[in-house]
């Protein structure tokens, strides 16, 4: 079936300046995964276990799916630019909710529902940007992913010594502010005119609906093993004390595969890609159900993490492939809520299951999840 693709506003620098505020606008809404770097200060000053703690991120990955789908749907229908200040208020009122709050349900509403809603809207408005231009998508959506991925590792190490230099409260004040200036410089980028008139596409309905299927199924099957590695990754090392190290290769691995899936796909096409991604998965998970530790171990966690970079990239291209520019937005964020059910079930599944059958055990489950994710895979390329 053909799709005839709207690009965003035309011509190069018009493009250009789009796909600058996207980056931006994915760079700025990063903050939910650096939510561990605050749990230590405020277990201290609330006087709450972790378990309580986890649970304010819980929402927050809730609240983000819910805002992807929200905001998928909104962005097929409303000016980027009006979603990224919806996106900048909600941030900033959310950060600074969480400086001010004095009781755990406080930043529950705070962080959980206002900083996990809004940048997920924020991240939806970006990758739509992005997945409507008329050629090289999978290069500009590269980009534009790899940035959230790159706002975290920017912003953990940075709120870690802020919060040990000047406190738990200032620090969120101080990215509130910081943020919310990138923020608005985003939306300064972004197209200010709402999407245009429906494109003509050929073809029935048929074959994208089965493709969004396939890919909801593929994303978040083909995710789940590295969501349950982030939150299990000095178990799946073989070695506690490697935990930090583990989790550093799974965030460079997770960057790395961003930015090189999309170019790639680009040129060897969305399917290959997608076939080469669901065999990676396959090579990073098999190690470790054979039980190896150690240097192996490690390499295996970084080739997972690039593995769901990559993944993270393909699907919106993909995607973007199969529904007409006017629908992109919805249909991606109905597929990112595989996604979201992958994040909310396999982590604690996983670390109920290594009680019972270790963790080489779980990564045995991991091969199970990547043999039907490449099946999905196959469904939609076929």
């Amino acid at each position: 079936m053909a799709v005839v693709t709207a690009p965003v506003p035309s011509g190069p620098v018009s493009k250009a300046r789009a796909l600058g505020g996207a980056v931006l606008l994915d760079l700025a809404v990063s903050p939910l995964f650096v939510w561990d770097v605050f749990t230590g200060a405020l277990g201290r000053e609330l006087g709450v276990g972790h378990a309580v703690l986890a649970g304010v991120f819980s929402v927050g990955l809730l609240a983000f799916m819910l805002g992807v789908l929200v905001g998928g749907r909104a962005a097929d229908r409303v000016a980027p630019r009006r979603l990224a200040l919806v996106a900048l208020a909600g941030t900033v009122l959310g950060l600074l909710g969480s400086a001010a709050a004095s009781s755990v349900l406080v930043l529950f509403v705070a962080f959980g529902v206002l900083v996990g809603g809004s940048t997920g809207l924020g991240y939806a408005t970006a990758v739509r940007v992005a997945g409507t231009v008329a050629t090289g998508r999978g290069l500009a959506l590269g980009l534009v992913v790899s940035a959230y991925a790159a706002g975290s590792a920017v912003l953990a190490p940075v709120a870690s010594t802020l919060i040990d230099a000047i406190g738990r409260r200032a620090t969120l004040v101080v990215l509130a502010g910081a943020l919310g200036v990138l923020l608005a410089v985003a939306a300064a980028l972004v197209p200010g005119a709402r999407p245009g008139a429906r494109a003509e596409r050929a073809g029935g309905r048929t074959r994208p609906s089965r493709s969004v299927v396939a890919l909801w199924l593929a994303f978040g099957l083909g995710s789940a093993p590295a969501l349950a590695a982030f939150a299990q990754a000095g178990g799946l090392a073989g070695d506690a004390a490697a935990v930090a190290l583990a989790v550093a290769l799974l965030n460079v691995g997770n960057l790395a595969g961003r930015l090189v899936a999309g170019p790639l796909s680009d040129r060897i096409g969305r399917r290959a890609a997608l076939h080469a991604n669901a065999a990676l998965l396959v090579v990073a998970c098999a190690p470790l159900a054979a039980g190896a530790t150690g240097s192996v171990a490690l390499v295996a966690l970084l080739l997972l993490g690039t593995q769901y970079g990559a993944l993270s990239t393909l699907t919106p291209a993909a995607t973007s492939d199969v529904v007409p520019p006017e629908r992109f937005g919805t249909t991606y964020g109905l597929v990112f809520t595989g996604w979201g059910v992958a994040g909310l079930v396999t982590p604690v599944t996983a670390a109920a299951l290594a009680g019972v059958v270790g963790y080489a055990g779980v990564a045995v489950g991991f091969l199970v999840l990547a043999a039907l994710s490449w099946a999905c895979v196959a469904a939609y390329a076929h």
